[in-house]
């Protein structure tokens, strides 16, 4: 399957492919660790397919803090072995892809009567410095008082001794999840959205396929394959009951609420990490691009998974830990651009009382005696990992085909190698300078892509010399990123995403033309699409109104 071909004209063709061909491997969900297993065995040789329920990275994987980490607090909970995973696989992505996972400076500002003390905070690093085999981006230092201040001049001076600044990394999570699905297309796999699972097909006992709906055209289609992996998330326990079992492992719903600030509106050169002053609890203000992101809350859901509306104690407690920290930032609701909630599947014994943040976020991987393949749990960091664990087990059950290769997935960039990326930028740089800083960009968001992007962009200024450039951005992602709503293009696909509500449907107004030919949508149905993506905001990122929850 070609990129070209990956979009929503191609539906029909897609789905044939799937009705008429025997897959090794069917994938079924649509997040990042679907699309890691979908990748790895893309590249492994595998005749893989992948469906999603529906959109790409629409629930958890695209919901995240937006974080690349070692996971520091798991050395408090000696959950050693996630953190040395979480830490060597930072260390991959920001080598392989840097264009996607983006170092950035993580000062802990330290306390004499609250936090945690110098000697242990030394301590600690030293062994998260271990666990990433001394090769962390750049390696941890110590600030004196002056320094500290100098870096984050709000923070509260009294009791201040200085702080830690450590290095991690942040990400936009669902196009990183966009980015390791197009890679598995590219290497030959088959995916599809909005297609979701009615019914587990068996032969005797055992799991053979799946009848899928397609969303778009309303139409059936059973898909066979060798093994069928259930990589769902929030939505694992749905699948399972389909095989006709119940829940294996206890698995719970963590939910977590982020908090989004103009750039501009907070008084900070970098990302801050600070325990909560209302129950400890760590908490970030991290700096992306031309924004702050705050976060996050975590207490268990009891619901079933959906997507999570931000409800009003969410808010308040973020907010309150914000402004009893640091009173003199002054970020109160009326600064809040964008808000989101998201859950995750974690693994816990059934013990109400236990705190969601100390539950481990390593994967499970459970086969049923059908033959279906379950996994649970994992976080963005590790998604590779959990992805090549997951398909040494579908290599158990089914053997290994001499054609297939061992996992490649730490060896291949995404979209390109760093060296490639930067000679294609460079060319074009040259043949257009004045849109130097628009195709560095394109380059970090679409990799060697971004090529055909470029290209657009000085054929449409040559014919229609005021046509803008993101008009070529929209027609490619469009048309190599099986985009089928107004919601899938802005909020998962587009890289001119603004945390702003307002913005966003503005952005959609003004690009009505375009969109309606690329999507091949009517006048009716955009505005059918606008005003449904205009509740969706209302509904899921504003702040919620006092004295209501969520439901």
């Amino acid at each position: 399957m070609a990129l070209d071909t990956f979009n929503k004209r191609s539906r029909p063709a897609i789905f044939r492919k799937l009705s008429e061909e025997r897959f090794d491997l069917l994938v079924i969900g649509g997040g990042i660790t679907g699309a890691s297993i979908f990748r790895d065995a893309s590249l492994r040789g595998m005749k893989v397919a992948l469906v999603e329920a529906k959109d790409f990275a629409s629930a958890t994987s695209g919901r995240s803090s937006k974080l690349i980490h070692g996971g520091l607090r798991y050395i408090k909970n000696l959950g050693l072995r996630l953190a040395w995973e979480s830490c060597h696989e930072r260390n991959l992505h920001i080598r392989l892809n840097k264009r996607l996972v983006r170092p950035l400076p993580f000062l802990v500002p330290l306390y004499r009567d609250h936090g945690d003390p110098r000697w242990l905070m030394r301590l600690g690093m030293m062994l998260y410095e271990a666990l990433s085999g001394f090769n962390n981006y750049k390696f941890h230092r110590f600030l004196n008082r002056e320094e500290t201040l100098s870096i984050a001049p709000v923070l509260p001076p009294k009791g201040l001794t200085g702080g830690c600044l450590y290095y991690d990394a942040v990400i936009n999570d669902s196009r990183w999840t966009i980015e390791v699905l197009k890679d598995g297309v590219a290497h030959g796999g088959v995916a599809v959205n909005y297609a979701p699972v009615t019914e587990l097909l068996h032969e005797g006992k055992h799991v053979v396929g799946v009848r899928i709906h397609d969303e778009i055209r309303g139409t059936q289609y059973a898909v066979r394959s060798r093994v069928v992996v259930n990589a769902t998330g929030i939505f694992a326990d749905q699948i399972r009951r389909l095989d006709g079992h119940d829940a294996g492992k206890s698995r719970r719903l963590s939910k977590g609420t982020h908090l989004v600030f103009a750039e501009e509106d907070v008084p900070l050169s970098t990302t801050i990490v600070f325990p909560s002053p209302l129950d400890g609890r760590s908490l970030f203000l991290a700096k992306h691009e031309e924004c702050f992101l705050f976060g996050t809350s975590d207490h268990w859901e009891e619901t079933n998974p959906s997507l999570p509306i931000p409800a009003e104690t969410d808010v308040d407690y973020l907010l309150a830990s914000l402004n009893q920290f640091m009173p003199e930032a002054q970020l109160d609701q009326s600064r809040v651009q964008f808000v989101y909630s998201g859950f995750r599947p974690l693994l816990a014994n059934g013990d109400q009382s236990t705190n969601p943040s100390s539950v481990t976020r390593e994967d499970a991987i459970d086969v049923s005696s059908s033959g279906l393949v379950s996994v649970a749990g994992g976080k963005l960091t590790t998604a590779r990992i959990t992805a090549k664990r997951v398909l040494d087990q579908v290599i158990k059950l089914i053997g290994r085909d001499s054609t297939w290769t061992e996992c490649t997935t730490q060896k291949f960039s995404i979209g390109g190698t760093n060296e490639a990326v930067a000679e294609s930028l460079a060319y074009w740089v040259r043949r257009c300078p004045r849109l130097t800083s628009y195709f560095r960009v394109l380059y970090h968001r679409y990799g060697l892509d971004a090529s055909q992007i470029c290209a657009e962009v000085l054929r449409l200024q040559g014919t229609e010399p005021t046509a803008e450039p993101i008009r070529a951005e929209v027609q490619y992602v469009c048309r190599h990123e099986m985009v089928c709503t107004l919601e899938d293009l802005i909020d998962r696909r587009a890289g001119f995403l603004y945390w702003n509500a307002e913005k966003r449907l503005e952005r959609l107004r003004y690009g009505a033309e375009v969109i309606r030919a690329e999507l091949d949508l009517s006048e009716q149905e955009f505005e059918s699409q606008w005003l449904a993506y205009r509740e969706h905001l209302k509904r899921f990122h504003s702040l919620p109104q006092k004295g209501t929850e969520s439901t």
